[in-house]
């Protein structure tokens, strides 16, 4: 029985490598890949900068993928929608192959200037495994007719490095606000009532502000898809009452910024309680040069505390002193706070299309290049392990 049970997995193993599922692409040709692929090995690219077949073809061949380890580029395509990715399960960066194939690009699902794409449809997609090579995990810009429902949205904000600046949303149920410009938030254009800013909310050089009106329009915020960011302001007060989640859109910067503020003496945080994605640094909140700022209520230091690490600076290294955190009870929250003597960040904000975020990985250098011979599709086939296998069957019907 126990030789009967290796020589089955052996040959299970033999059929995975040689006559399987397994797909090796580098730059893949759609037309050409085997009918019954599961896993792809290679970087798919569709619209105007490659070679297409018919979509009958592309959806054919791709019905049954659930596994990519490369990456995805579909660009000024005429896809009304993706469905013929709906089987998607993982995608994976990998450079396997030609390494130009990824890295050209940054990210791993690059969507970009589909001006007639109107649904996703990746109901399955469930991992999208990020590496520091990377730039962006799923990245959508430029496609003007696109929206999610409110389930792909949360969905995509469970993985790292999500990417979709002022998306439309379907359906929704909330009061998500955009702007068509893809400007920054900032004190002049929340609209009343707003529930989710779609990108970061900015308040560079900000002076003469109505404390009051821009305070009413805080108070319904409840998620933002980028990250705060305060800057040579004369803002007195920062109060999120029902801000629960940040997803931090600009990987280069922490979560909250705050630095040069010499009005700036409250900030509120006290429901704050999901950052499914950092970026770069570990800081929830980085605070420098805000002289007034030298206190932060309980709760918003709980909060913080919970979620990450607090970078201040100067006589603000007090800020959560004199607190006892629940968040951290058999540590020293030191730990988690750590002080800063000079900036270290730069910040890049502005109105008029200087939206520092915008990173276009479409059209860098132009569509990346083929280097192999034939661009003819190889299954994933490990000869060391045959041979290996061959012997140990040899030996055993011996």
């Amino acid at each position: 029985m126990k030789w009967s049970l290796i020589l089955a997995a052996f040959l299970s193993q033999l059929y995975n490598l040689v006559l399987g599922h397994d797909c090796y692409c580098p730059l893949c040709e759609l037309d050409k890949l085997p009918d019954n692929c599961t896993t792809i090995h290679g970087h798919i690219q569709m619209g105007l900068e490659s070679t297409m077949p018919p979509f009958e073809i592309i959806e054919y061949k791709l019905q049954n993928v659930t596994t990519i380890f490369g990456c995805i580029t579909i660009a000024n395509s005429g896809f009304t929608t993706l469905s013929i990715l709906s089987n998607l399960e993982t995608i994976q960066y990998s450079q396997s192959g030609n390494s130009s194939t990824c890295s050209s690009y940054g990210n791993i699902i690059t969507i970009a200037k589909n001006s007639l794409l109107r649904r996703l449809y990746f109901t399955s997609l469930k991992k999208v495994i990020v590496s520091k090579k990377s730039e962006y995990g799923i990245y959508l810009v430029d496609n003007p007719s696109l929206c999610l429902s409110e389930d792909e949205l949360e969905q995509f904000m469970e993985t790292e490095k999500f990417y979709a600046p002022h998306i439309r949303i379907c359906d929704p149920t909330r009061n998500y606000c955009r702007l068509d410009n893809f400007d920054f938030f900032d004190e002049t254009n929340i609209p009343t009532g707003c529930q989710v800013l779609t990108d970061s909310l900015v308040l560079n050089g900000t002076k003469d502000i109505n404390e009051t009106d821009f305070q009413s329009r805080l108070n319904d915020i409840e998620q933002i898809m980028g990250s705060i960011i305060v800057f040579e302001s004369d803002v007195v007060s920062l109060r999120f009452p029902n801000l629960w989640r940040i997803y931090n859109y600009q990987p280069d910067l922490p979560v909250i910024f705050l630095q040069d503020n010499p009005y700036l003496a409250d900030i509120e945080l006290s429901n704050l309680s999901s950052i499914p994605y950092f970026g770069k640094y570990p800081d929830v909140l980085f605070a420098f040069s805000n002289p007034l700022l030298t206190q932060l209520s309980l709760d918003t230091c709980e909060n913080l505390y919970k979620l990450g690490q607090i970078t201040i600076g100067e006589i603000a290294d007090s800020i959560c002193d004199n607190r006892t955190s629940s968040a951290l009870p058999n540590q020293d929250q030191s730990q988690n706070h750590t002080t800063a003597t000079s900036s270290e960040f730069t910040v890049e904000t502005g109105k008029g299309g200087s939206n520092s975020t915008t990173l276009s990985s479409v059209g860098k250098s132009g569509p990346p290049s083929n280097d192999t011979k034939d661009n003819l599709n190889y299954r994933v086939f490990k000869p060391t392990f045959v041979f290996l296998m061959f012997y140990l069957l040899k030996f055993v019907m011996e």
